[in-house]
Parts: C-alpha cells; structure tokens; sequence
C-alpha cells in the first residue's frame, strides 16, 4: 500500500456477487484503507436498469464511503440510459467497463469484448462525451483476444478524456489466467496522455508496494480478488476477532437485503466463501459448502472462524 516515498490510492475493483453495498459497508466498517469504492457494473435488461443495480448503489446505502457506480454495455442508448439514472442519484463521476473477461458478456461485445471493435468503442465514447455534468474513467484489458488492441482504444479516450484508465495487463480471453503482460502495460503507460492505474494480481501489500517501486507515475491501484480474500488487506492490526465482526455484518446485511428466503441466503453467503479466506481448511470449507439451513451454515462458518484464533 505504501513505501518510503508515497503511499499510493488504493481503489477497490468490482467483482459481481461480492462486493455489492453490504460487503462495501462492512469493509469499511471493519477494516477500512481503500481510497474509493467501485460497485460491480449495472446493465440494461429488457428495455430497463435493472433495479438491483440501481438499489446497490443508492446513496443511503452507501453513506460516508467514495462510490463510483460502473456501467456495462455496447449499445449508447443504453449507456445513456444509465448515466442519466445515476446523475439523478447525485452522481458526477461514473466507471465504464471496457474489462469483463466472461465470455457471456464479452462475446455479446461488451466488457472486455469491446476491445475488439474499437468502431463500437468510439460510438460509445462519443454519446456520453455529450452528457453534460459527468466525468468518466474507464476499466479495461489490452484486449480481447489479441495483447495490443488496447493501440487501437487507447486515441479514442480523448472524446471522454477520463479521469484515469484502469489496465490489467491480460486479454478477455485469458480471463485470470495466464502471465501478467508487463510489457504491454508499460507500452501503453508510456502511451497514454490520461492517468494510469494498475489493476491484476495484487494479493498482499508487499505486491502493492513492488508495482507502486516497479511504477511511481501510476495514479492510483485497483486492488480485486486479494482485497475480497483478505478484507483486513489495508489493516495490519486486525485481529481474528475483526474477520469475525465482518462476516456478523456480512449475515445480518444480506438478511436484510435478500428476499428470497433462507435457501437464497445461505446459497449467497457461501458464494462468498469462494474468495473469502482461501487459505480455510479443506474440511471446514466443506461443511460451508454442504450447508443448507441457514443454523447449519452459521455453526459451520464459526468454525471456520475460530480457526483463525
């Protein structure tokens, strides 16, 4: 997170099905250390935002924390349909997803799909540079299927001028696997008229301060799957106690928040055992995992819980 000469921003990515406003709000609560928020990105399906995205990012529910609500799409009167939602909710600074790897999303050219049309990309740009009152960042890959499309996207940035540009250094088709292009992302940080932030592969706070050393012209980093592991990744004094409190307000949050019943409940807060705390042993994991009454979830999470100390 830092070192002797800087402590650098730290943005946390959205990651769909984690880091809505209940594990945003009890992050912060918790833990805290992140710079700003990025809530997972919204869409339009059948004709309309869905109302989901538009409930987590809602103000109130995100209060005393730095939001910036992401949208996903190809087509601008969608987009458009979007922003002028969130200006409505207050806001002035909106994320465009240029990144998500999963093919169904990229092969319908959107996300990281995109990157492969940079005619679609410029359509895009060129609609919401005309909304007045909103700046924009934007959160992409090197591309989609070939590592320097990105060459192609990178002019285009100046219809939107965005605050910053959000690179992780692999293609959509990579998704998360496969080697970190170093060299392209410094190709592209030489490149770019517009602040770069890195994003990919930062697990520990040592690996942020080796980006931060490796690159002291970054702006900030945006820091995903280690900070949904680790919530505590930015405090070095939580204690086991803390992880604990989180996951308290994680159970009472989702209660409050999900209407599908105990089954959709449990089904929703063992998802989040799927990053959180990877290093759980094998046997608890599993007794999560086999739940299925929200009693039988709780004792087996306390479980793994008390292992920690």
């Amino acid at each position: 997170m830092m070192n002797d000469d800087k402590k650098i921003t730290v943005l946390a990515a959205p990651l769909q099905g984690v880091t809505d406003n209940v594990w945003r709000m009890a992050q912060h609560e918790v833990f805290g250390g992140v710079d700003a928020y990025y809530a997972p990105f919204m869409r339009v399906e059948r004709g309309e935002v869905r109302r989901k995205d538009l409930r987590d990012v809602q103000p109130e529910r995100n209060a005393g924390i730095t939001l910036i609500p992401q949208i996903l799409a190809c087509q601008p009167d969608h987009a458009l349909m979007m922003v002028d939602a969130l200006k409505e909710m207050g806001y002035s600074r909106i994320d465009i997803n240029l990144g998500c790897p999963f093919p169904p999303i990229a092969l319908h050219r959107k996300g990281s799909g995109m990157l492969a049309y940079p005619d679609l990309v410029e359509e895009l740009f060129r609609a919401l540079a005309d909304v007045e009152g909103v700046e924009y960042s934007v959160k992409m890959r090197i591309g989609w299927d070939s590592n320097d499309q990105w060459h192609d996207i990178l002019p285009l940035m100046e219809l939107i001028k965005p605050c910053h540009i959000a690179v992780h250094p692999r293609t959509g088709k990579q998704q998360y696997k496969g080697e970190l292009d170093m060299e392209q992302f410094e190709a592209l940080m030489a490149a770019s008229s517009w602040p770069v932030v890195y994003n990919g592969g930062l697990h520990t706070v040592e690996d942020i301060d080796e980006i931060n050393r490796r690159y002291p012209g970054l702006a900030a980093v945006m820091v995903g799957s280690g900070l949904a592991a680790n919530p505590g990744m930015f405090c070095p004094d939580a204690k086991p106690d803390d992880y604990r409190r989180f996951h308290d307000l994680l159970v009472d949050g989702y209660t409050d928040l999900l209407n599908g019943g105990e089954a959709q409940l449990v089904r929703h807060l063992q998802d989040i055992w799927q990053t959180f705390l990877p290093d759980t042993d094998h046997k608890l994991f599993k007794a999560i995992r086999k739940s299925r009454t929200l009693d039988q979830y709780r004792n087996a999470a306390a479980a793994a819980l008390a292992a920690l100390g």
